[in-house]
């Protein structure tokens, strides 16, 4: 067993050539903290093989199990867990059983597990992501706020090639060789963060999948166009005010079913969701600008009446919070 013993950043990197299961939980409470520690302990001898790493909100490994593990999950960050099995099986235990073999993948959201079962021998390359990560990395591809949770397909044929790519970049970040390149530099964790999540939203389908490969936005027709251009400047002039759907059907003269149906298609989302978007944007760039203003005044005149609930659209739409992005600007002298 060899452990990252960097001294330029926190240790993140465990590899283990045949651990008790009990060595790699003390190891793994020592360097990442007691989220496993509580857990009870495996009724039969377990050895765990192979290469754990975890940094700022993103881990990947590539484990072995000797022997069969059937552990209880604690409860954890809306956390979305990869798996590329080799060997065996991996059942996470939900509201029903959910399989991964060497011929198919998995995507599972932590929170909704209860237990999780390694048996016959399994081993897999794997990766898990805050799904903060990802609504913060979408909304700069995308240009624009998300609207809702992002979700992945829980199952995908891993025979397709694509998948093979997320893999092989786990691979990279658990083999030998690049222990000398992550150990060398410290802007490498971050590096491969970056290439993790950004390999995931762009091979593993998700509700964001057709966004982000539309090589142009589609052309609106002309009745969307009108009520987009009429929220943008509502927005500007009365920004606590919501404009109704049936208000905009008879401005843009369709009825409001053929206004949802074009917001749907050409928007994609509805009409009170396209609003929240471009008052989380005005919102955006009001705290980018104004540090006079407090996040409470921003939210209270872009008519979030409850302050709680827009710092959470907040966060789901940017992957942060109005204070986590104050706290990032840079400092102007």
């Amino acid at each position: 067993m060899t452990v990252d013993t960097s001294t330029s950043r926190k240790q993140f990197l465990i590899r283990s050539e045949n651990m008790t299961a009990d060595d790699f939980g003390d190891l793994y409470t020592r360097m990442f903290g007691n989220l496993y520690s509580g857990l009870p302990r495996p009724e039969k001898p377990i050895a765990i093989g192979g290469v754990y790493g975890r940094y700022e909100g993103v881990s990947f490994r590539r484990l072995s199990f000797h022997g069969d593990l059937l552990s209880a999950m604690p409860d954890l960050d809306d956390e979305i867990t990869f798996i590329f099995p080799s060997a065996g099986r991996i059942v996470f235990n939900q509201s029903s059983d959910s399989v991964g073999l060497p011929s198919v993948g998995l995507a599972m959201e932590k929170a909704s597990v209860s237990s999780v079962g390694f048996i016959d021998g399994h081993a897999h390359h794997g990766l898990s992501v805050r799904r903060s990560l990802f609504a913060k990395r979408l909304a700069t591809l995308l240009g624009r706020p998300i609207s809702h949770k992002v979700r992945f397909q829980s199952r995908v044929d891993l025979s397709n090639e694509a998948f093979q790519g997320i893999k092989a970049i786990v691979a990279l970040a658990t083999g030998n060789e690049f222990d000398l390149l992550i150990n060398s530099s410290a802007l490498m964790p971050a590096r491969l963060q970056e290439m993790l999540v950004d390999s995931v939203l762009e091979i593993w389908p998700h509700n964001y999948s057709d966004a982000l490969k539309r090589p142009a936005p589609q052309i609106a027709p002309r009745h969307v166009k009108l009520a987009m251009d009429f929220i943008q400047h509502s927005i500007q002039e009365q920004p606590d005010v919501m404009v109704s759907g049936s208000d905009l059907a008879e401005l843009t003269h369709v009825s409001l079913r053929a206004l949802q149906d074009g917001f749907r298609r050409f928007v994609g989302s509805s009409i009170v969701a396209y609003q929240r978007e471009v008052r989380l944007q005005r919102a955006y760039d009001a705290l980018r600008q104004d540090g006079a203003q407090s996040v409470s005044e921003i939210s209270l005149a872009l008519g979030f009446s409850n302050v709680g609930r827009f710092c959470q659209y907040f966060q789901n739409a940017y992957g942060m919070s109005p204070a986590d992005l104050r706290r990032n600007l840079p400092v102007t002298a």
